[in-house]
């Protein structure tokens, strides 16, 4: 079970520009289905192999794939998530301390 240690963002409250930011990136779009229901706290590496599992298809990833998805997650999209709330990343410990659940990922328009 999610235990995020801040208030969840009411879908609500999104601009129609924040909307678009978050779910802009198709990286972003599947590390949140990803992470939704996953129990905390998640290393940075477990979760860039299955995105890029998603990705490129399990049996076509390797650690240089790997490492270029921990990367990409770690420097661009983890922060963007947690800016909006929906996860706790603790980037000096490459781990996502609490994640997201399907109210939390709830976008409406």
């Amino acid at each position: 079970m999610c235990h995020p240690t801040h208030a969840s963002p009411d879908a609500n409250d999104l601009t129609e520009s924040d909307r678009y930011r978050l779910l802009s990136s198709e990286r972003r779009r599947i590390t949140l289905d990803v992470l939704v229901g996953q129990e905390p706290p998640i290393e940075l590496t477990e979760l860039a192999t299955g995105i890029a599992a998603r990705e490129n298809g399990a049996e076509a990833i390797d650690d240089e794939i790997v490492a270029y998805v921990a990367c990409s997650l770690h420097h661009v999209h983890l922060p963007v998530i947690d800016e909006f709330g929906l996860i706790d990343y603790a980037p000096d410990a490459n781990r996502i301390r609490s994640c997201p659940t399907r109210l939390d990922v709830r976008i409406e328009h």
